[in-house]
């Protein structure tokens, strides 16, 4: 801006100067100087027009960038509330499982063991994470006793295998891991041994579930 108004003054300056100069020459020169000065007089105006359309220019450029620039900041404010959307999601899918007591926490190690005690640490926690899946579905009843003793959902009930097991630490390592969250699941429902389960009951899983993935033994499904 101070620039500009120096270039203004100077644009004034040289008009009067050239003003001035009229009354210093003859009569008879007057005409032609005057001819001079009009042609002076048009260069510096269009000298001060074009200094002015630059400054407007380089107004329009700056306006332009800052417009840029808060836009560039919209765009990763935007970019970081969807990160966080992501992540509360995620950790709503991994929640840790409250309102689990001692007695439920027994059960779901027998079930696991009984169903997964020859599987890896991840298998054997697949199976603890479908049980509790089943407890947040509307699906099923919404505790771990209900779950696991709902008629004809779990072979080891039915054979009575989940009374005789003998509960590992990995297990007891799997199913805290549940409880405090890990999940890799998937939503998974429904798991089968292909080899030991009956074909009619196989054919059922095939038909009207989906596949979700294998781990051990294990097919799981929703």
């Amino acid at each position: 801006m101070r620039e500009h108004r120096y270039k203004m003054f100077f644009c004034i300056y040289m008009l009067l100067t050239a003003s001035l100069a009229i009354g210093w020459y003859p009569e008879t020169e007057t005409g032609a100087l005057s001819d001079v000065i009009r042609r002076t007089g048009s260069r510096v105006e269009a000298m001060c027009m074009l200094k002015e359309n630059n400054r407007l220019f380089l107004q329009d450029i700056t306006e332009t960038g800052e417009e840029q620039r808060q836009l560039n900041e919209q765009m990763d404010e935007n970019r970081r509330r969807t990160v966080q959307v992501i992540e509360k999601k995620k950790k709503k899918k991994q929640r840790k499982v409250t309102g689990v007591g001692k007695g439920s926490r027994r059960i779901l190690e027998r079930i696991v063991e009984a169903e997964a005690g020859d599987q890896s640490v991840r298998g054997r926690r697949l199976v603890a994470n479908v049980v509790l899946n089943r407890v947040r579905s509307k699906q099923f009843p919404d505790t771990v006793r209900g779950v696991v003793f709902s008629p004809g959902q779990f072979s080891p009930i039915s054979n009575g295998s989940y009374y005789s097991v003998r509960v590992s630490e990995s297990t007891k390592t799997a199913v805290k891991q549940a409880l405090d969250g890990r999940d890799d699941s998937r939503g998974a429902l429904y798991f089968m041994c292909r080899s030991a389960s009956n074909p009619s009951n196989a054919a059922w899983f095939d038909r009207d579930l989906t596949r979700l993935y294998s781990c051990g033994c294990h097919e799981f499904f929703r």
